[in-house]
């Protein structure tokens, strides 16, 4: 994924910006100051919470522009200025996000000038954006400069056979920017004639358990035998030059038709740099809505799970799966509570790296299917959900084109997650 440049007079304004500067009126600035990360980090999506100037208060996102760059640091290794993106909360109060291109331990607490404009009076930045292209009842398109980066496939269709198998669970696609599809999915496949397609219930990025019990039914939520989870609605669609954001509400339904858990599903989408294909931060919330329900089943058929494009699983050894853990001698079968998995895997005569990352306040104890070598894997747990209660689960998946990195940098962006450096708002 390649960043935007931003043209010459954004860069005079930002440096009048960090200089204290008098340039135009309308623009405010804000002094944002971030605490040292744990590790040297690359990409980093670092956000503060602030109250909007009175001057763009109960303006729209998309009339704010935003600049942010940081004081002293060099060109190589920031770029100096920086797209920033605005996430209303109320009419006076947002989320400014950036990304941060390097972020070292050595250097320390770091300074930081963000420049937020009303778009209207200034024609200061041009970044590349991320934008939504809805297929309506069918798929959600997520672009990068008109790039498919993911696409959600939210279709639901009973009306035969056939398009119920296709349809009977929603999923994430990933892509590359030259538009080859990374991952699984169910492809036409007869549900009963399986021989080109391995296990086509295993579709991109999917969550689901095959042993649901409630009222004392036994549900299977992963081959959606006799019951599917169905895509309601969206709630809002953020998208900018930093980060998209979508919010789905999904039934898990009963036998009847009937809601047993409604997920609200929210994933982040944020810009990166090359040779990272994806960085997408997946927050869903699991209601049971009618009663107590105990998420139950095994790890190749159940959690949070990434599924790898067909042609892993039929084109040779060449191109098979190969997993790599967070500290030698791992068998995940019998090592639980894994931070993060890497996978690399061969497709389009190229190699393709996937991190899952398992954020430490999911539930324990955790099982990682990571041993498929025709690319499926991802994080198993059980639990019980009191009636009415809601369970939230976090986690984050980065796909990267080459070859499989060094485990130290997974490690950094394990603790780019999990101990993400605070910013604070100072005057």
């Amino acid at each position: 994924m390649k960043t935007g440049k931003i043209i010459s007079t954004a860069s005079i304004l930002l440096f009048a910006a960090v200089c204290s500067c008098s340039v135009a009126n309308e623009a405010e600035y804000l002094n944002l100051q971030v605490s040292a990360p744990n590790t040297d980090c690359i990409d980093i999506p670092l956000h503060a919470t602030i109250e909007l100037p009175e001057s763009l208060a109960n303006l729209n996102a998309e009339e704010i522009s935003v600049i942010v760059g940081c004081i002293g640091m060099r060109e190589s290794e920031s770029g100096v200025f920086r797209p920033g993106q605005i996430v209303i909360i109320s009419p006076k109060k947002a989320e400014l996000w950036w990304v941060v291109p390097l972020l070292k331990k050595a250097d320390g607490m770091t300074l930081w000038t963000a420049v937020l404009t009303h778009k209207e009076k200034s024609d200061a930045t041009s970044f590349s954006r991320f934008s939504w292209r809805d297929q309506e009842s069918e798929y959600l398109d997520l672009l990068f400069n008109e790039h498919k980066v993911t696409r959600y496939m939210y279709n639901h269709d009973t009306s035969s056979e056939q398009l119920t198998f296709e349809t009977y669970k929603p999923f994430h696609h990933v892509f590359e920017s030259s538009g080859n599809l990374l991952t699984n999915g169910p492809d036409g496949i007869h549900p009963y004639i399986q021989d080109e397609i391995l296990y086509p219930h295993h579709r991109g990025i999917l969550i689901g358990w095959n042993k649901l019990t409630f009222d004392n039914q036994q549900y299977d939520l992963w081959h959606m035998t006799e019951v599917h989870q169905v895509h309601q609605e969206f709630d809002g669609l953020v998208a900018g030059p930093v980060l998209a954001k979508s919010q789905a509400l999904i039934h898990w339904n009963d036998k009847n038709g009937e809601p047993i858990i409604a997920e609200q599903r929210q994933t982040t989408v944020f810009s990166q740099s090359d040779p990272t294909i994806l960085l997408l931060d997946f927050h869903t919330e699991l209601k049971a809505v009618k009663g107590e329900v105990f998420l139950d089943g095994d790890p190749e058929h159940g959690g949070f799970q990434y599924r790898a494009h067909n042609d892993v699983a039929t084109g040779g050894e060449q191109v098979k799966a190969t997993y790599l853990f967070h500290e030698d001698s791992i068998d995940p079968r019998e090592n639980y509570d894994l931070p993060w998995v890497a996978m690399s895997y061969g497709l389009n005569d190229q190699r393709y790296n996937v991190q899952h990352i398992n954020h430490p306040d999911n539930p324990k104890p955790t099982i990682y299917s990571a041993y498929r070598d025709y690319g499926r894997f991802g994080a198993f747990f059980k639990t019980t959900i009191a009636s009415g209660e809601t369970l939230t689960l976090r986690y984050r998946i980065l796909v990267g084109h080459g070859e499989m990195p060094k485990r130290q940098e997974f490690a950094n962006r394990y603790s780019a997650l999990v101990n993400e450096p605070t910013v604070k708002v100072i005057r």
